[in-house]
């Protein structure tokens, strides 16, 4: 097995760090949903923490980007339901930088067969065209600024391209605003038992979020078809 002996390293970081993100998983996935199934209890007990509850709540959004097991949307509701439409958005910003920019140096380091673990070959093949085109920077922003677009995907992609990793941060980081914004308004109006407005909000979100999704397919079928 000559590739085995070629290849050792690689092959001894990707079975530490896949055994690493399974135990990761495996420990705070319930614990993780059954805290953010009741939003008082888990604004009452982040609260109390102070600034370390602020922290926590960007680490979580940190692991939702890289381990991509827990919906954003959840933790940035209920950013936005703790702390409010502004810091709460703050936070999920702070907090997916960091994930991005673990995610980048891994993928820098190991290659596509960190992504195959999380997504489909099939899904990944499709964005192949970010490596070619002459329009990179904008073509993030966009498919980062629309709601609705896999964003898990492209933070995981972007690495394999030619852009830096400053210039993935500050794109994808005001390219969010808009869609964490939305949901952290959410919570917000959710905390204030403003139902008729969270209600306007997410439906809102949601037709904007389609739209970002047939969007996206429809650019996925152009470069497909070049």
């Amino acid at each position: 097995m000559e590739w085995l002996k070629k290849y050792q390293k690689e092959i001894k970081i990707i079975l530490i760090s896949t055994a690493m993100m399974g135990l990761v998983c495996l420990l705070l996935y319930q614990p993780m949903m059954n805290l953010f199934k009741d939003p008082e209890v888990l604004c009452q007990r982040l609260k109390s923490y102070g600034v370390l509850g602020k922290l926590l709540l960007s680490g979580i959004m940190m692991l939702q980007v890289v381990f991509v097991f827990l919906p954003g949307e959840i933790v940035e509701v209920s950013a936005g339901y703790i702390y409010g439409p502004w810091e709460g958005m703050f936070l999920c910003l702070l907090g997916a930088a960091i994930g991005s920019v673990f995610i980048y140096i891994a993928v820098s380091k190991i290659g596509k067969r960190w992504i195959q673990y999380f997504f489909k070959e099939q899904d990944i093949q499709k964005l192949h065209f970010l490596k070619e085109t002459d329009h990179l920077e904008r073509l993030v922003f966009i498919l980062f600024f629309i709601p609705g677009t896999p964003k898990d995907l492209l933070t995981y992609f972007i690495p394999m391209t030619s852009m830096k990793l400053t210039t993935f941060l500050w794109i994808s980081s005001i390219a969010r605003i808009p869609s964490v914004i939305t949901s952290t308004l959410g919570g917000d109006t959710l905390y204030a038992k403003d139902y008729r407005l969270s209600f306007l909000i997410f439906v809102f979100t949601g037709l904007i979020s389609l739209c970002g999704l047939l969007f996206y397919r429809k650019l996925i079928q152009k470069h497909q078809h070049l």
